[in-house]
């Protein structure tokens, strides 16, 4: 036992003390949290794009710019209404029918905004400042011809913006044609927005030609059902599906992907280092004084060690912010995903994943790095191995879709798998007793793959049998 405890000291010291684990000890929590909420930022921080609309006809000119505003309008109830559901659901219904008893956007997000000051003033700390997606200017010009230097940028509109894009709307044979102009090629949404706007139109247009009254079509048109989705288990009293329900996928999900990227970056520390140790012959020198098992697993609990203390770091770190967040869970969306990562059916199913993935997947690869002669060998024998590996990424967007699918509970209980699709079906109901199968059966795995990474090991750096060994005994053959 003092032998393994020597190798897992020796490699801890080792990797503690080269400046790339200081790096990555600081870096990474600035690199995931940039991951994170880069995308929200950059999406807020991107202002309305500004779009204009000619016609032939006056009337359609107002239909597609009625479309737009009316996007507007509901994407900021659709905002409004997600945080209120959540975070104030006991004003939400009274906010919302303000909000639906405005005559404009502007006027209705103050309405709804009135509401909640008046009835729960501490849930405006977070209130949603929704930002329309497009704005529509008056034309700089008459013709579309006459846009183009200001769609290409090089000439901007009299307030100093630039123009996204512009909509032409002409008539050709009775029938509306939408022309879109923009340099942003791979856009189309405004077209889009224009096309089921005039469709309308035309609908109106052909049952007003049959004899109905044009208010009658627009209410025919405007119909539609309304969508509320339940959850049918005893424990969620049969209410209805908000963020604060759908937040432990969300946490479930991003817990998989880090928990993907850890085991497979710390098994690749293994493998590069017992191979740049074989090359050296650092092996055989410390094979005269313990065993290859002790070895096998005393370079395990050396990596995990340095594991741990990337971990009880970012744990410390992110778990102080997230239990900051998760505070504000009554009057914050952020708050109640913040939780979710806090759910103890999460934390204990990642830490049963960690350590039996990083002990099967970290023996795999040292078995393999001790069969290999060369960085270059190792990289070349990893090609299909790594086919393998990355399949447990594949299965979790259709895990996240159906978390109960056949074939995804299937792949739940092949080891391999097990540590990745566990997580992601936790928060779908998963009982602890399968959860406690599914592990008990992840240790036997564990404890196989040791068996046979042992016996690898001890033949690559005893035996000094290597790939290219074994490839040019066959040629010999």
């Amino acid at each position: 036992m003092s032998a393994i405890f020597l190798v897992a000291r020796r490699d801890y010291l080792a990797y503690v003390g080269a400046w790339g684990f200081w790096l990555s000890l600081i870096l990474a929590p600035l690199l995931m949290a940039a991951l994170m909420f880069a995308p929200l930022l950059l999406a807020r921080a991107e202002p309305p794009r500004v779009l204009a609309v000619l016609a032939e006809r006056a009337e359609d000119a107002a239909t597609v710019t009625a479309a737009f505003r009316d996007l507007a309008r509901r994407d900021a109830r659709r905002e409004i209404a997600a945080y209120l559901d959540a975070a104030a659901p006991a004003v939400a219904a009274e906010a919302k029918q303000a909000f639906d008893a405005a005559t404009d956007r502007a006027a209705a997000i103050a309405a709804a905004r009135a509401v909640v000051a008046e009835r729960m003033p501490q849930a405006l700390r977070a209130f949603p400042a929704p930002s329309p997606r497009y704005i529509i200017v008056d034309p700089p010009a008459g013709a579309v011809e006459a846009l183009r230097p200001y769609l290409d940028g090089s000439q901007l509109l009299p307030d100093g913006g630039n123009l996204y894009g512009a909509l032409n709307i002409r008539r050709s044979a009775g029938e509306p044609l939408i022309e879109y102009w923009s340099v942003n090629l791979s856009h189309d949404e405004p077209s889009n927005i224009a096309r089921a706007a005039m469709r309308m139109a035309m609908q109106r247009e052909a049952l007003a030609a049959h004899g109905l009254d044009p208010a009658e079509a627009d209410r025919l048109n405007a119909l539609e059902p309304r969508v509320a989705q339940f959850d049918p288990r005893p424990a969620a009293g049969g209410e209805q599906v908000t963020v604060r329900d759908r937040a432990p996928f969300y946490a479930a999900i991003a817990l998989a992907f880090i928990l993907w990227s850890v085991v497979f970056s710390v098994a690749n520390m293994l493998l590069t280092g017992v191979i740049e140790e074989k090359s050296n012959k650092i092996l055989d020198t410390l094979l005269t004084s313990v065993t290859p098992l002790e070895m096998l697993i005393g370079k395990l609990l050396g990596v995990a060690a340095v594991s741990a203390t990337l971990f009880l770091f970012w744990g410390a770190l992110g778990g102080g912010l997230l239990s900051l967040a998760a505070e504000q869970a009554s009057v914050s969306i952020f708050g109640q995903v913040a939780a979710a990562f806090l759910e103890p059916r999460l934390l204990i199913t990642f830490g049963v994943g960690f350590v039996a993935g990083y002990l099967m997947y970290g023996a795999i690869f040292l078995a393999l790095g001790s069969l290999c002669e060369s960085i270059q060998e190792a990289q070349t024998l990893l090609g299909p191995v790594a086919l393998v590996l990355a399949m447990p990424m594949m299965l979790i967007t259709p895990a996240l879709d159906n978390p109960n699918a056949p074939i995804i509970e299937a792949a739940s209980w092949i080891p391999l798998f097990t540590p990745f699709l566990l997580l992601i079906r936790a928060p779908a109901g998963l009982s602890w007793f399968e959860i406690a199968g599914q592990g008990a059966l992840m240790l036997l795995a564990v404890a196989l793959v040791l068996f046979l990474a042992a016996r690898l090991f001890k033949a690559g750096v005893v035996n000094q049998l290597s790939v290219s060994t074994l490839f040019r005994r066959k040629a010999k053959g």
